[in-house]
């Protein structure tokens, strides 16, 4: 991972995703590109209503607090505090599909590093986040907008044998191997759990010696298994956690997303590593 991409769309989780991505291009001793792309039309439109004058009707007025110009320029002002830690770092500033060309470039880079979605207002559910995870062919890296610069010193792997489990187990490889403490962490039924000993074996085959536990995931909604899994996350101390992103076909959920995923990537306190 030598190219690292961090999406600024200058919304509330702006400043806890370039850090994240600037700490993660220093981990792995990458280069950084902060990208922001100037789409109005992924804005929602917010309205607020004035105080009317006695006997007349309710004025509505347009939110401007949250214009493209303004969130294109706090993104560069976060850059700038980025770039005098890493003068090589590129900033893009484009106009057009926000989804469209993170994808474009996206698919050019190692790792995308984005805010978690669902805590902007003016972007509830973001489309270049899912476009991220379904269609740039990469890992990304969810930042809670909570998170504080921190070495990463144990990290956690949902490990349930699936192609986007070994995918993110895959990608995550250069992570791991600068974390001190790594669980692989099987999760699944009791009676059809898989074993952990494939992927420990694999992870030591890369200088990477990982503990393992389980994890019942129970017969629960997708949601509570989430929940519960993020209970794990927590109780291990893990500051990073590694999984597979997973979908269900016709089931309309937050971002198209599975609702185990979508909840994990909505409530999680630490960055989440995934792939699909």
């Amino acid at each position: 991972m030598k190219n690292v991409l961090a999406v600024a769309d200058g919304g509330p989780t702006l400043d806890a995703t370039i850090t994240a991505a600037l700490y993660l291009a220093s981990l792995l001793d990458g280069e950084l590109d902060v990208l922001h792309v100037r789409d109005a039309a992924s804005l929602v439109s917010k309205l607020a209503v004035s105080a009317p004058p006695k006997g007349r009707d309710p004025i509505v007025i347009e939110d401007s607090q949250s214009t493209v110009a303004e969130r294109a320029a706090r993104a560069h002002r976060a850059f700038d505090t980025v770039a005098k830690q890493m003068p090589r770092a590129v900033f893009i500033d484009r106009d057009g599909n926000e989804a469209a060309v993170v994808v474009e470039l996206g698919r050019v880079s190692d790792v995308l590093v984005v805010g978690r979605p669902g805590v902007d207002e003016r972007k509830p559910e973001p489309a270049y986040v899912g476009a991220a995870i379904y269609e740039s062919a990469r890992p990304i890296m969810v930042v809670p907008p909570s998170w504080r610069p921190g070495e990463f010193r144990r990290a956690l792997i949902a490990w349930n044998g699936s192609a986007q489990a070994a995918r993110a187990l895959g990608y995550a490889i250069p992570v791991l191997r600068r974390v001190p403490n790594v669980t692989v962490l099987s999760v699944g039924a009791e009676e059809s759990r898989e074993p952990t000993e494939p992927a420990l074996r694999y992870l030591a085959r890369h200088g990477i010696e990982a503990g393992s536990a389980t994890f019942d995931a129970g017969t629960g909604s997708a949601r509570e298994r989430g929940r519960t899994l993020l209970h794990h996350v927590g109780a291990l101390g893990a500051d990073l956690m590694v999984m597979g992103a997973y979908g269900e076909g016709g089931v309309l959920s937050f971002l198209g997303l599975g609702g185990a995923t979508g909840k994990i990537i909505t409530a999680s306190k630490v960055p989440v590593l995934m792939a699909r």
